[in-house]
């Protein structure tokens, strides 16, 4: 279910068509491009109405009830999420998994405040195989444009089924030597993960 066009609507906007997914949402397995923050309350009852079944699910912008609901899907496997700066002001850190969920294993995270960033690494550290993560190399500015210390943040995640992390620059701080150095420190703590940056 690809939901773009209507999750990027208002709350007065498009109200036949998110009824009628909201009535389409049990038993979705795949959720795509779900936009949080345009519509928070019709997001959060399709995020909820789909958890049950969800394995697969990208999400953009969301607050911290939307974290949660996602937090607690029981099938999820593989999350791509995409935050902005809402959630500097008190950054949620998520709980461990319940028992009985599947855990993730693939996740592509980026623009999420670091605590709550671990705190999902830290939530599928036993699970989580393949990491996305955007992040920059050490620098002077804040999370994460750059980061100075992700060795000690990816070990304290205990990840102990990572096989590939891929650390995403893109605007972020990427200097050649600093990028060398975070990648040697990150492979001395996850030794059995193959360690990229999708800049070099």
């Amino acid at each position: 279910m690809n939901v773009l066009l209507i999750s990027c609507s208002g709350p007065t906007y498009l109200q036949q068509e998110k009824a009628a997914l909201l009535r389409d949402a049990p038993g979705v397995t795949r959720l795509v491009q779900v936009w949080c923050h345009t519509d928070p309350t019709w997001s959060l009852q399709l995020l909820q109405r789909a958890a049950p079944t969800m394995e697969q699910l990208v999400v953009w912008c969301p607050r911290e009830a939307h974290l949660r609901a996602v937090h607690a899907m029981p099938r999820l496997r593989r999350l791509y999420v995409d935050g902005d700066a809402a959630l500097l002001a008190q950054p949620p850190e998520l709980p461990a998994l319940p028992p009985g969920h599947a855990g993730l294993q693939w996740l592509r995270v980026d623009g999420l405040p670091r605590a709550t960033t671990q705190s999902l690494l830290r939530a599928h550290g036993g699970t989580l195989e393949e990491l996305v993560l955007w992040v920059g190399t050490a620098g002077s500015r804040e999370w994460p444009d750059s980061c100075g210390d992700l060795h000690s943040l990816l070990q304290q995640s205990g990840l102990r089924a990572l096989r590939r992390l891929l650390l995403v620059r893109w605007s972020y701080s990427h200097e050649l030597a600093a990028c060398r150095e975070q990648r040697a420190q990150v492979r001395r703590v996850l030794p059995g993960a193959e360690v990229l940056c999708s800049r070099c």
